[in-house]
């Protein structure tokens, strides 16, 4: 999850960097946890902040992804099981899908939230946080 863009976009100029701005370390990104027991159970969501999961494509995994997550992001990469795509698939379609797209709406119809003394338009990191937990929280509730 990103603090500062809708979660199926990135705005960039074509050709140019995908950066949008310079935040403190950590405090533009997090992982939210989705979790669904068999009989379709939602538990609550777990939120990490210093661990990618992905795919266990070679590309996605290769000591350079793990050199790049650490040494750039300062972020653990953790990949998922291998050849377990068609367990995931479903979630990702009956899950996920809906999430994401409460997500955005939710972010669309967010009031910005005012900083500190300092730059009143600049949200520090614990602001930008928090404003991603309760809009993942909130989202999750409507699945």
């Amino acid at each position: 999850m990103y603090y500062d863009l809708p979660p199926s976009y990135i705005w960039s100029v074509r050709g140019g960097s995908s950066k949008t701005s310079a935040g403190e370390q950590h405090s533009m990104r997090m992982t939210a946890v989705l979790r669904v027991r068999a009989d379709g159970t939602k538990l609550p969501l777990m939120f990490v902040m210093r661990v990618v999961l992905l795919d266990n494509l070679e590309c996605h995994v290769s000591d350079e992804s793990y050199k790049i997550m650490y040494e750039e992001l300062r972020a653990h990469l953790c990949p998922m099981t291998p050849i377990s795509t068609s367990v995931y698939q479903p979630l990702d379609v009956g899950v996920m899908a809906p999430f994401k797209r409460n997500l955005r709406n939710l972010w669309l119809l967010e009031e910005q939230i005012v900083g500190d003394d300092e730059d009143p338009f600049s949200p520090t990191a614990c602001q930008k946080r928090m404003a991603m937990v309760k809009r993942a929280i909130a989202a999750w509730d409507m699945v």
